[in-house]
């Protein structure tokens, strides 16, 4: 049996991340050891309760813990806008007995990584705070680490919460530059794939018809204002990460440097080809594979 790849994944969902989350939940080629939340896409409260329910409905017994409430250094932004109010459209979260894990997510998450005995992978669906912090209390974590997946940034200083800026970098530019500072090897999953990898909301609620995420997914797609991919589709953003993760073949992982604005542009990037680079960007060698494995993934046979 091929070995298990240890993970950790920290989220914000957010309804592309709800997605992503599934992907990872129902693959038994992952051992998940902790979810951490983060403000992001809704306040922490938000990302919180809805990451708690998510995991323990459909990944079983992950624990769950409440991560950082605002950025490093700046105020809190948000994107209920697109997402709702709650973070996961119009869905409300039915009354539940799950209980999130005790104590501070970032010593919860450097536990994880002490005790995990094998590189883990780190999968980042939100903006940087909870692993910036992390490398600030223990710059040790980055040695049990192998790689950051990690849905952020534009290749080319393009944006979509600003014409410059990707929202999960704007959020907290200084916590990507800390992360990308700290030496650890990212594997950038841009703004762009998410508008390349889409998936029609009719074709994912036909997959999901009779089942209790679909059902779910049919009252979050009322309320999820996003059309970036076009009317009636998904911008699979954060689900590129989980695809790369499970089926790289899938993907072309181009070697670069990656620098942010923290100043006059804030959560503006640069991933530049570089074969002296520490860090990658993935590129999608067919769509169509890719939302093939997408919807395969996301509701297995």
């Amino acid at each position: 049996m091929e070995e298990r790849i240890p993970l950790i994944i920290d989220a914000d969902p957010g309804v592309d991340d709800a997605l992503a989350m599934k992907i990872a939940y129902d693959s038994p080629r992952l051992d998940i050891r902790l979810v951490c939340t983060v403000a992001g896409n809704v306040g922490i409260d938000f990302t919180t309760a809805n990451a708690l329910y998510l995991t323990k409905t459909y990944g079983g017994d992950i624990p769950v813990v409440r991560g950082s409430a605002s950025p490093l250094s700046r105020a809190a932004v948000d994107a209920a806008s697109v997402h709702g109010a709650g973070g996961i459209g119009n869905y409300v979260i039915p009354a539940h007995d799950y209980r999130l894990e005790p104590g501070d997510g970032i010593e919860a998450m450097y536990a994880a990584l002490k005790e995990a005995g094998a590189p883990v992978t780190l999968a980042t669906f939100g903006p940087m705070t909870n692993i910036a912090t992390l490398f600030a209390r223990h710059p040790d974590a980055v040695e049990y680490i192998g790689r950051i997946f990690a849905m952020i940034a534009s290749v080319d200083g393009t944006g979509n919460i600003t014409e410059y800026a990707e929202f999960n970098a704007y959020c907290d530019p200084e916590a990507l530059a800390a992360v990308i500072a700290s030496g650890a090897e990212i594997v950038f999953a841009p703004m762009h794939l998410g508008r390349v990898a889409k998936l029609a909301q009719a074709d994912i609620l036909a997959r999901g018809r009779g089942g209790g995420f679909g059902a779910m997914l049919a009252q979050i797609f009322t309320g999820y204002q996003d059309d970036a991919a076009g009317v009636g589709y998904v911008a699979m953003y954060d689900a590129n990460v989980s695809e790369a993760i499970l089926h790289p073949e899938l993907y072309d992982f181009v070697r670069c440097s990656a620098e942010v604005d923290t100043g006059d542009f804030p959560g503006r990037t640069f991933l530049r080809p570089d074969p002296a680079g520490k860090s990658f960007y993935l590129e999608i060698r067919d769509a169509d594979a890719v939302a093939r494995s997408m919807l395969d993934d996301l509701f297995p046979a």
